[in-house]
């Protein structure tokens, strides 16, 4: 028994992290309005809705891994937008992306006319590696990614989606070795995985679907979520979690009549005026520049208090009497990212309140 003990214990030794440890700085692939992301070694979630804009940042991610001038990423691609992405390397990145979600097709033609026209020129097949494994049954698919990966040694991997790979989403089992194993693998090739999951089906539930989810959200170095503006279809990617470099501004983009990504200056709650609005709309709380006044909005609903999310929603539609919760938490995220909102936790729950107001709660507490 004592000589188990030392065994585990010289294990254990191999594993210690010292002041002295030579553990070189995380390695970041991307630069995205100046700030790092997307880390070799880690893992990296992306997710929302079904139809919420997932795919076309994948599609940005990879057109600006293989465009040959990484200054071209910079500026924009040949055609589309890479909304202020721009890949760190000089050379362009290996690219390992995993489809299990999409018909062949599908695969091929995302590739081809929308990955491939905002390079300006076809993916080079000695640097993408395109694998559609929808008909494979799911018992086979992760050996068969944790192979690509062994093989291509890739600087990112694009895994859509990684739900495909277990059974039973909720089985805790299942979901730490899925991802016990692509952490593993992730290390050891110095690759950074980026693994697509949906969020619940209820609109107002933003958490990571099932087990598989949690164990996701809780590994993942950083988390990406994508939504779309039903009443504008303007699409939103936002930066949710990091363990590094937090990146303050959210990327709207808008997709033109050809399927690639643009950027897009307004959203709907900039514009008052907007057919989008419901009748009966309140213009109280529009300015003399035409755009809904946030601070004085705002400024009025929380006075002197803090409200959950979905309180904070219902309490912004009954104030400028909308009908549209999509509208509402438009004006709510603006707000966040504009510094006029806070968040603070109460019992355990998170809450919203203007920026500035935080002195009053603690008073209390």
């Amino acid at each position: 028994m004592e000589t188990e003990k030392v065994s585990l214990f010289g294990q254990l030794e191999r594993a210690r992290i010292t002041a002295q440890s030579a553990i070189p700085p995380h390695e970041f692939l991307y630069r995205w309005h100046g700030v790092p992301c997307f880390a070799k070694g880690e893992l990296v979630a992306v997710t929302g809705k079904a139809k919420s804009g997932k795919t076309y940042l994948n599609s940005i991610l990879m057109a600006a891994a293989g465009l040959e001038q990484v200054h071209a990423s910079a500026a924009g691609c040949r055609r589309g937008s890479l909304l202020g992405l721009e890949r760190i390397s000089e050379a362009p990145m290996r690219v390992v992306w995993i489809d299990t979600e999409q018909s062949e097709d599908t695969t091929c033609e995302i590739l081809r006319d929308r990955i491939g026209v905002m390079m300006g020129e076809a993916a080079n097949e000695d640097t993408f590696h395109v694998f559609n494994l929808r008909r494979i049954p799911w018992q086979e698919r992760i050996l068969l990614v944790l192979s690509a990966i062994s093989v291509c040694k890739p600087d990112i991997v694009i895994f859509d989606g990684i739900r495909d790979v277990v059974g039973d989403i909720n089985n805790y089992e299942e979901a730490q070795k899925v991802i016990g194993q692509l952490l593993a693998v992730a290390s050891e090739y110095r690759t950074c995985i980026v693994c697509v999951l949906h969020q619940n089906k209820a609109v107002e539930d933003k958490t990571l679907r099932g087990a598989l989810g949690t164990e996701l959200q809780n590994k993942s170095f950083e988390t990406y979520e994508c939504t779309k503006n039903p009443d504008t279809r303007i699409f939103t990617i936002r930066q949710v979690a990091t363990r590094k470099y937090d990146m303050a501004s959210r990327i709207d983009f808008c997709v033109d009549k050809e399927g690639l990504p643009m950027a897009c200056e307004s959203s709907l709650s900039e514009v008052a005026s907007t057919e989008h609005l419901d009748k009966g709309f309140n213009s109280g709380y529009v300015g003399a520049d035409g755009k809904i006044d946030k601070g004085r909005l705002f400024r009025i609903v929380l006075a002197n208090k803090s409200l959950a999310w979905n309180e904070l929603r219902s309490q912004i539609m009954q104030k400028v009497n909308i009908r549209s919760p999509h509208f509402a938490e438009t004006l709510m995220q603006e707000a966040r990212d504009g510094g006029i909102l806070q968040t603070i936790l109460i019992n355990g729950r998170r809450e919203y309140l203007i920026q500035g107001q935080q002195q009053l709660f603690d008073e209390v507490t």
